[in-house]
């Protein structure tokens, strides 16, 4: 037998550098797809269907074609036991006040009201981005017998606009960094004020140690991190109207994700919110894409225990958040949706905004947007009318400068 010379053996092939390519691409994927299915689950649990599941391509704002947009969305859209808004302006305060109680028994429980003291403490003030703003940080204490909370608010107030206008929220990543998380600059140089609290001070959004924060002061109260962060947008706005330094019927309450929803939950029951507008805040419980009502998860804090007698049944649930909408009317509401942000059902989203605009219309007799639904809107589009607003931003789960840039011409429209 002859045995073969190194020179003679046979080489290894290469992989071609578009193979290399697709290999690393097919690997990002993977991984970003785990990711976002880890995430999503660590919140809402095993709720989401097939399509549910494909939604959260789009989590992270990657450019989603839209034929997958379409596949993804196009589910059941007939709302199965969807319950009936208010239509009759005589009876409209008693529909409002079962509708309230509806969304506080079974999503958000109920906002402190009474039984507490507040005070506020300067903490400094300094002047920023050329001396054309002020920046305060102010600190609000809440007190009663069980205690004392305080979390520190940053207001920023426009130096040449008398009484200005106000964007009022909670944030998630802390005062200090609400100048890379808002544009802030740009709210400013529109002529409105900006006043903003880290969510997480008023109640830790933590299973484990919700509880503990601004909500030990009312132990025997049983509600939901909703209402103890909803309850601190309204101290904030406390202080704000304390102080004479903003027009009082110009007070919007901003919010993204979660916080759009704390928005929307602090509208409807601190009726000084002339304008609630809500950012990527979520579709519907009767939703394949969204998740349906489940135990699993880490985020039982988020809603009242009565809405798990309804696992299984989510049809049968007396209540939905086109009754959030809802509950801002008469005064202004807008939402935006994300043009990639599927796993919030952005389809939903909007049908919910089309039913509950006719609270508006047939009970107040307010102008509202025309009839339509996702598959109309166009990235970038904005409607208005003297109701309720919408807008589709570019992108996926986020808070951009789009929606910021409609909630100022809105107010600049509506709100003058």
């Amino acid at each position: 037998m002859t045995k073969k010379t190194a020179s003679e053996k046979p080489k290894k092939k290469k992989l071609r550098w578009w193979a290399k390519l697709l290999i690393a691409l097919v690997c990002i994927i993977v991984v970003f797809l785990g990711v976002s299915y880890g995430t999503i689950r660590y919140f809402v649990g095993d709720s989401l269907s097939f399509k549910g599941t494909l939604a959260m391509a789009g989590y992270g704002g990657f450019a989603l074609p839209k034929w997958f947009r379409n596949y993804v969305l196009d589910v059941d859209r007939s709302y199965p036991g969807l319950p009936v808004l208010p239509s009759n302006a005589e009876t409209y305060e008693a529909d409002r006040a079962a509708m309230l109680e509806k969304y506080e028994t079974y999503m958000c429980g109920k906002v402190p009201t009474d039984g507490f003291d507040i005070a506020f403490t300067v903490l400094s003030e300094t002047n920023v981005f050329d001396d054309s703003a002020i920046k305060r940080d102010v600190q609000i204490t809440v007190s009663n017998e069980h205690g004392s909370h305080s979390v520190t608010m940053v207001l920023y107030l426009p130096v040449k606009t008398e009484t200005p206008g106000v964007f009022i929220g909670l944030n998630f990543t802390g005062n200090d960094n609400l100048e890379k998380e808002w544009p802030i600059e740009s709210i400013l140089a529109s002529g409105y004020a900006v006043a903003s609290m880290d969510y997480q001070d008023w109640e830790p959004d933590n299973e484990e140690t919700f509880g503990t924060g601004v909500l030990k002061l009312f132990p025997d109260l049983k509600t939901t991190a909703f209402s103890a962060w909803a309850f601190g947008i309204s101290r904030g706005i406390d202080y704000l109207v304390s102080t004479g330094e903003i027009d009082p019927a110009r007070i919007a309450s901003v919010g993204h994700s979660r916080l759009a929803r704390t928005s929307l939950w602090a509208g409807a029951n601190d009726l000084r919110i002339s304008f609630a507008t809500a950012s990527c805040g979520g579709g519907l419980q009767r939703s394949d894409i969204s998740g349906k009502i489940t135990t699993d998860g880490t985020s039982a804090h988020w809603s009242m225990p009565a809405i798990y007698d309804y696992i299984g049944r989510d049809n049968e649930l007396p209540t939905d958040i086109h009754m959030l909408y809802a509950l801002i009317a008469p005064r202004h509401l807008f939402i935006s949706i994300g043009e990639n942000d599927l796993a919030s059902d952005p389809f939903g989203t909007y049908d919910m905004l089309q039913f509950a605009k006719h609270v508006w219309a047939d009970v107040f007799g307010i102008e509202v947007i025309p009839d339509g639904n996702y598959f109309d809107l166009a990235s970038g589009t904005v409607i208005t009318s003297e109701g309720v607003g919408v807008n589709l931003h570019s992108g996926g789960h986020v808070f951009s400068q789009e929606d910021w840039n409609a909630y100022i011409d809105y107010m600049n429209q509506y709100l003058k």
